[in-house]
């Protein structure tokens, strides 16, 4: 099946989509991605890598991977990188709820001002968290997001906390404090614990879109083609999810341990946009000893509070437009060719009605 998008504006090149299906799944050629997003693709001599590059990006990726590095950092997909008859191709699922927002923020639709950041301290009360020789989770976490709010004080950005002291609050009552304010986003920090001697590093998480499995199951379950409230901002999470994490592990120097999905409470039922924050492993001696520094701390609050600005104003085309198409990921060079969106649209699901389209991809992208 081809999908033929005839483009006629100055400046804007042709679109032309031929999706397949894989595993039950909807895939793109990777040729076709770089046509859209005007990127240059190339193979490795091996064949088992690619590359996606223009003056402004760097995609990087390999044969039955959902590891993605983009400028630096990386992604992880939802659906593994396709590999046929030396021919690359992505999942339209990740096409649109990844690709899309990361490299062209800017077209989110309906983002919405950010004035409010809903700071939300993982665990409290008799809900320690981890525990390590420091202190339970449930102290690093209060620490991190008092230093956060300061800071976005300072920046003029108005801060709610879901907890000020050590006291359990429930996930629920966690997303709704969010859900009741307007212009606002939500950021949950927490740190990890393993057994393994090996896990170390930072991961941030958004919520799983419609359809997706959690990043700690094998194989879709039933409860992954349930809808929820959050879906509705998977845009908006994944482009605040890229720009925290790129902060953090840039200012940071840990180990990369990417951008995740899960369905977690406390991001579930939210009615803004909003991710959780794994500063670190508490089981790893390396950084545990970081976390111990409060000069650590201090950087991991600046990191996430420099994501969040970078998020803020990759989205605010009307008052920074030279910055809105590169500040997720601190990227430079000439804005991208725009493209037609309903492409987009025609290659996950041609045949159904907007309606149904609606159900099945909440808010991803416009009516046609």
């Amino acid at each position: 099946m081809l999908v033929l998008i005839s483009l006629s504006c100055p400046g804007i090149v042709w679109a032309d989509w031929r999706p397949a299906w894989f595993e039950g799944r909807r895939y793109v050629p990777m040729e076709d991605v770089a046509n859209f997003y005007d990127l240059r693709l190339k193979l490795s001599p091996n064949g088992r890598e690619f590359s996606l590059t223009s003056p402004r990006w760097n995609l990087l990726g390999r044969r039955d991977s959902k590891e993605l590095m983009i400028n630096g950092v990386k992604i992880i997909l939802c659906f593994p990188v396709h590999f046929q008859n030396g021919n690359f191709f992505l999942s339209s699922m990740d096409l649109v709820k990844i690709v899309e927002p990361i490299l062209r923020p800017q077209r989110i639709k309906n983002p919405g001002p950010v004035n409010t950041v809903v700071l939300d301290a993982g665990h409290g009360g008799y809900d320690t968290g981890a525990v390590c020789l420091y202190g339970p989770e449930k102290n690093f976490t209060l620490d991190i997001v008092r230093r956060a709010a300061q800071l976005l004080e300072q920046q003029g950005y108005q801060v709610r906390l879901t907890r000020t002291t050590d006291k359990f609050v429930p996930l629920g009552q966690r997303a709704a404090i969010a859900n009741q304010i307007p212009n606002s986003i939500f950021v949950s920090v927490h740190f990890n614990q393993s057994r393994s001697t090996m896990a170390r590093g930072v991961e941030t998480y958004c919520l799983a879109p419609l359809g997706v499995p959690s990043m700690d199951e094998a194989l879709a379950t039933h409860r992954d083609f349930k809808p929820c409230l959050g879906q509705e901002q998977d845009p908006q999470n994944t482009a605040l999810a890229t720009a925290i994490h790129a902060s953090v592990v840039r200012t940071l120097g840990l180990p990369d341990r990417g951008i995740k999905r899960a369905r977690y409470a406390v991001i579930r039922e939210l009615r803004v946009p909003g991710v959780l924050v794994e500063g670190g492993f508490l089981s790893d001696a390396a950084d545990l000893q970081k976390l111990a520094s409060s000069y650590y701390r201090e950087q991991l609050a600046k990191g996430i509070v420099q994501g969040i600005d970078n998020y803020r104003r990759a989205l605010d085309t009307k008052r920074q437009p030279s910055l809105s198409t590169k500040t997720l990921l601190t990227t430079s060079g000439p804005p991208p060719s725009l493209q037609n969106e309903r492409s987009l649209m025609k290659i996950m699901a041609p045949h159904l009605s907007s309606d149904l389209i609606g159900l099945i991809f909440p808010s991803s992208l416009p009516a046609l």
